[in-house]
């Protein structure tokens, strides 16, 4: 399913919202039924979520403040469980053939970069530092 242009959709939202009501519907039962099968009923489970937020809500601005703290609670509960199981240099560098698993780490060096302004037209130009 193709969506219309924002300018569209927005229109459409401020002209008649039972329309653009039921496109968005559309949309997001289009894409969930598109999902492979193994994640179609926790998609629906989200979009559930989704539309019970809409509804407790009194304005659209509310509607997406309480879904965008949804995410964020999801996420750092994501990233809380994501720590607890990730190891971490200290732990991986004395386990047997730590050379392969440290490779997958992400790097806890950084080189600084010193900024300053270049002399002419007020440019500004990046520098690596000595670092």
């Amino acid at each position: 399913m193709e969506l219309p242009s924002h300018e569209v959709l927005a229109q459409l939202a401020r002209d008649d919202p039972q329309a653009y009501e039921t496109l968005r519907r559309q949309v997001i039962d289009s894409f969930i039924d598109s999902a492979p099968a193994r994640v179609k009923r926790r998609l629906r489970g989200i979009q559930f979520r989704v539309d019970g937020e809409r509804r407790l809500s009194q304005s659209a601005l509310g509607a997406t403040l309480r879904i965008y703290e949804l995410m964020w609670k999801h996420f750092r509960r994501l990233n809380h469980h994501w720590q607890d199981v990730m190891p971490t240099n200290r732990d991986v560098a004395d386990a047997p053939g730590s050379a392969r698993v440290t490779a997958c780490l992400p790097r806890l060096d950084a080189r600084i970069l010193e900024f300053r302004r270049a002399e002419r037209r007020g440019e500004v130009s990046v520098v690596a530092g000595s670092g």
